[in-house]
């Protein structure tokens, strides 16, 4: 019997997010991936566009952020700065990493040696400076001019990471850094800041940090690529309502779940990558691909760990057969149903437990069975906000609208009912 541990070398299905040389393994992406590619071109010639990213966890919204700074790096002048945010991400945690990023990209490491002077401010000193700017390939003359401007840059930022600030505070800190630029011929064509997990920053502490990126990328050459939840722009209203504008409906791209098709063509793109010579045996039986879009909802994240757990089930054996997917499938989509709920707020948890007691449940319904008393209009807001993130369906029958909860949350849910 050939097994298949005799087919391939390796497991080939890591979710980690893909780099730029491996963005092709991105299924359903393509059109995506040449738009980002236009956009990023059309940038370098000075003609920015926003560019947001909405999709659940584990839809490819890292990698495509990858692939769109590797694009921007491959272009004369155009500065790159990736952050990925977290809950409780706050302006001075920005303001060091944007200052990092752009001085790494004049010399390498320069940023990040410097970066300690960010706090230091007035005690900044010259001779200090251009010690660590000894390496950096410009003139002696360049290098003290490019220093005393640096100077001013640590000074300033300093009274943005340690007192109130305003809008202005971001725009004129990165001026400063052009400016710092300018003097040694490396003034940047175009300035892109990569922002993952967006919707970490659509919360009221951080109305004064949207408000600077509102005024900061309504301007040339600043251009902002955002990967957030489907429910991004909805959040972003209800803090600073104007802060949508920066983003034209055209760039809004929504990364859909993968079909069964898609499903099948990202097995292929994997197993590719670790099949043996001669080895001619399909290691999935074709049944599989309907099992691993039913069990993942189309989730290329859990496609791949479901895929992953069923080939390590099966390797000694001739194929991974339905039967393997599905019990490497119930195991995984029990824990994602878990670390989805623990995600929550405790009125949304609520929701949901209710939600699962009742579904199919109606709107009205589902408003009079809450232990808590909530608004019917509230409710609707979060059932479709909950809808947009992925934790419940809906479904029409007649005039009323019936929710209920996606596999995976409810396979947990149940279990605390």
């Amino acid at each position: 019997m050939i097994r298949i541990s005799d087919v391939l070398d390796a497991d080939p299905f890591s979710d980690l997010p893909l780099s730029a040389d491996e963005v092709h393994l991105l299924v359903n992406r393509e059109e995506i991936k040449e738009r980002i590619d236009t956009l990023v071109h059309s940038a370098g010639k000075g003609f920015p566009q926003n560019v947001a990213l909405l999709g659940e966890d584990g839809t490819g919204k890292t990698s495509l952020l990858n692939f769109a700074e590797a694009k921007a790096k491959l272009l004369s002048g155009f500065f790159v700065s990736h952050i990925d945010v977290v809950e409780g991400t706050q302006i001075r945690d920005i303001v060091k990493i944007l200052i990092r990023d752009l001085l790494n990209q004049i010399h390498f490491g320069l940023g990040s040696s410097l970066l300690r002077f960010v706090s230091l401010g007035q005690e900044v000193t010259h001779d200090e400076l251009q010690k660590r700017l000894t390496g950096v390939n410009v003139t002696r003359s360049k290098r003290v001019k490019l220093g005393e401007s640096l100077v001013n840059v640590f000074q300033y930022s300093r009274s943005i990471t340690e007192s109130k600030t305003s809008p202005e505070d971001i725009v004129g800190l990165l001026d400063m850094l052009r400016s710092a630029f300018a003097l040694i011929g490396k003034a940047p064509k175009a300035i892109m800041l990569l922002f993952d997990e967006g919707q970490y920053v659509a919360t009221s502490r951080a109305v004064s940090l949207l408000q600077q990126m509102r005024l900061l990328f309504q301007r040339k050459p600043y251009v902002l690529i955002v990967g957030g939840s489907p429910d991004l722009f909805q959040r972003f209203s209800e803090v600073e309502p104007t802060f949508g504008n920066l983003f034209s409906e055209q760039n809004r791209f929504r990364l859909e779940p993968l079909t069964h098709a898609h499903v099948a063509d990202l097995l292929e793109r994997r197993l590719a990558l670790v099949r043996k010579k001669g080895g001619d045996i399909e290691p999935f039986e074709s049944e599989c691909v309907d099992r691993l879009r039913d069990l993942s909802d189309g989730n290329p994240r859990y496609v791949i760990r479901i895929a992953s757990a069923a080939l390590s089930l099966a390797r000694e054996e001739s194929a991974v057969t339905p039967q393997h997917v599905e019990e490497a499938g119930m195991q995984i989509i029990r824990e994602m149903g878990r670390d989805r709920l623990d995600r929550l707020k405790a009125d949304e948890q609520e929701l949901i437990l209710t939600v699962a007691r009742y579904q199919p449940i109606n709107f009205s319904a589902l408003q009079k069975a809450l232990p808590t008393s909530m608004d019917l209009s509230t409710v609707s807001r979060k059932v479709r906000s909950l809808e947009d993130r992925g934790y419940i369906e809906l479904e029409v029958r007649g005039n009323e609208k019936l929710c209920r909860l996606r596999r995976a949350l409810h396979e947990h849910v149940k279990t605390l009912i």
